[in-house]
């Protein structure tokens, strides 16, 4: 089950994230509960933003598929381009804070949190609020 983390210091606004336990990407362990977490933020990443479309957004399905991959790289990559300080490897890792590296990475967990809730406030507050997250 994916599970809350705390950011000291905030990180874009967001003191709170919802994190993952596990790795999610190709050839890792890809638990149900990790990837459906990663699919509902790719998804409110997508709304209202260039990025998503007739793309193929993947559904919140809890299974690694060709689509959470992509995006997942996409987004590593999208943010690597414009801000630098990421890895691009196509895998979700749990964030033990919102950087990986003194002055450096951020965790991609992070980085879809921020997306999700500038590209769709409510319902990113509503995940958060979720017994489920």
């Amino acid at each position: 089950m994916a599970r809350m983390l705390t950011l000291n210091p905030p990180y874009e606004g967001l003191s709170t994230i919802v994190n993952v336990l596990g790795r999610v990407g190709p050839k890792e362990q890809n638990n149900a509960d990790d990837v459906r977490v990663v699919q509902r933020l790719l998804q409110m990443c997508a709304r209202g933003s260039r990025i998503g479309g007739n793309l193929g957004m993947p559904q919140p399905s809890g299974h690694f598929d060709a689509a959470t991959g992509f995006w997942i790289f996409y987004i590593q990559y999208d943010y690597k381009q414009h801000f630098g300080g990421t890895q691009i490897d196509g895998v979700v890792s749990p964030a033990h804070g919102s950087h990986y590296a003194p002055g450096g990475g951020i965790w991609t967990i992070a980085i879809l949190n921020s997306l999700a809730k500038r590209n769709s406030a409510s319902d990113y507050a509503s995940f958060l609020a979720s017994p489920t997250t």
